[in-house]
């Protein structure tokens, strides 16, 4: 169960809610910073302009100044400090301010109050007397000033209530919009190894989707993969079991008859104790492809690359496929020297395993094996191909996709009648992924059309020539 602060939309809302806070009040300070700014500038103007109108009247000998009713001025002489011109009788004597408008201010100047003014300050001579006429705002009284003063407190009152709505609106967007992914949350609860066929929502066509449809779709072809692994090992742990019930079955038939009445027959007894043997052997093989495709899929066996001059290797096949079929025939097709980097055991390993099964079905056809070796260079790839192909029966159609699957032998029954475990070609295809290669079949044909017939199989193992 989700806590509420733990909520992804809170948490989204909760953070929009801080990140826009930070950034009103950073726009708001320097609003405030850039409007005090101006309202300075504007506040020296009317000082410094009035100050220019008082003395220009002084020079005419005016005494009717058209200064604004918000400024107060004050004409004194600087040397006896006597006020000669004045509209408020408060207003201190005060310095030149050198061009500039200055902050003054006096506490308990008045009985009620202190003096709060900007002045501004500027020296004339006229005449042999020198009077100093002085501008200023009570800051007090002055509409702008009192705005800046109460700007922070209007700008809190305001955002207040827009960071609320901000919150509830980011809480809403957000909800709405991980809706989609609860929904998926939801739907993979209930996806397990024995549905794995379920699929999660998708809520757009394929032409609109959006990230949350490319989640889900993610998702789905995770379930599709694991569903084709799982069901594969499931086949697979019951292929096992049958390889192996099988001579078990056999052994323990065996194993019966010969503690009833078999130990007396030597005929029985020799021939028993063959079938038991061949059997064990037959267990032998299959725990012992079993455990080499799992040190290689583990990577636990890992190749030994070296340089391997692909002749030298035909000539071994050759002369190994005479010693245990010698009425099969091996032609190489000589197109000179290649060389590739690759464990020479292991493609030994996985050749052998092509040409005895070759010979095996080849010769269940009640044919003579023709095994034919050659290899084929691809210099835009960087690899070169060792092609075998045989003059046996070949694949049908509906075991040809299957063909490097474990303990498939073409047919659901498992027929042993051809020998093997079916792990052969695996057991190939396997190696040659770990040799950075590939393995592929096909059938060869002869004729056209609608009499095309199977004369053979060829397999290609493909190589790269450098490291």
């Amino acid at each position: 169960m989700i806590k509420t602060f733990n909520s992804v939309p809170v948490k989204l809302s909760l953070r929009f809610m801080i990140m826009l806070t930070a950034a009103v009040l950073t726009l708001s300070v320097l609003f405030s910073l850039a409007l005090r700014h101006n309202i300075r500038i504007q506040q020296h103007t009317d000082l410094r302009n009035s100050a220019e109108e008082i003395m220009q009247k002084i020079k005419i000998k005016s005494t009717s100044f058209s200064v604004p009713y918000f400024i107060s001025y004050v004409v004194y002489n600087s040397d006896t400090n006597e006020s000669i011109y004045s509209n408020d009788p408060f207003l201190p004597f005060l310095q030149d301010s050198n061009e500039k408008s200055r902050r003054y201010i006096s506490k308990n100047f008045f009985i009620d109050g202190d003096l709060n003014i900007l002045y501004y300050a500027t020296t004339l001579k006229e005449k042999g007397t020198t009077y100093i006429i002085e501008t200023a705002l009570n800051m007090d009284t002055d509409s702008s000033s009192l705005l800046l003063k109460g700007l922070p407190e209007t700008i809190a009152l305001a955002v207040i209530p827009v960071l609320v709505l901000s919150f509830f609106a980011s809480f809403i967007i957000t909800r709405n919009t991980i809706k989609p992914v609860v929904k998926m949350t939801q739907t993979a609860k209930y996806i397990g190894s024995e549905n794995l066929d379920k699929r999660l929502p998708v809520k757009h066509s394929e032409e609109k989707l959006d990230e949350n449809d490319e989640l889900a779709l993610t998702f789905n072809d995770l379930f599709a993969r694991l569903k084709t692994d799982f069901d594969r090992e499931k086949n697979f742990t019951s292929d096992v079991s049958h390889e192996l019930k099988t001579p078990v079955a056999v052994i323990l038939g065996q194993s019966n008859l010969l503690r009833r009445w078999g130990k007396n027959d030597a005929v029985q007894l020799e021939k028993s104790l063959g079938i038991i043997i061949k059997e064990a052997h037959s267990m032998e093989s299959i725990i012992t492809n079993l455990l080499q495709l799992s040190r290689l899929e583990s990577g636990r066996q890992k190749p030994v690359i070296e340089k391997l001059q692909l002749q030298e290797l035909f000539k071994l096949l050759k002369e190994e496929t005479h010693s245990y079929s010698p009425e099969t025939t091996v032609s190489i097709q000589d197109n000179g020297n290649c060389t590739v980097y690759t464990d020479k055991e292991l493609l030994h390993q996985v050749c052998t395993v092509i040409i005895s099964n070759s010979i095996k079905f080849t010769e269940s056809a009640d044919k003579k094996a023709e095994i034919g070796i050659k290899f084929q260079k691809n210099k835009k790839r960087n690899t070169a191909s060792i092609v075998i192909t045989d003059n046996g029966p070949g694949f049908t159609e509906e075991s040809l996709p299957h063909i490097f699957d474990r303990f498939y032998r073409g047919d659901s029954s498992h027929n042993r009648k051809a020998g093997g475990s079916g792990l052969g070609l695996s057991i190939a295809k396997t190696i040659m992924t770990a040799l950075g290669g590939s393995i592929s079949a096909k059938n060869i044909y002869s004729g056209k059309n609608s009499k095309k017939a199977i004369t053979g199989a060829e397999l290609k193992l493909t190589l790269p020539v450098s490291i």
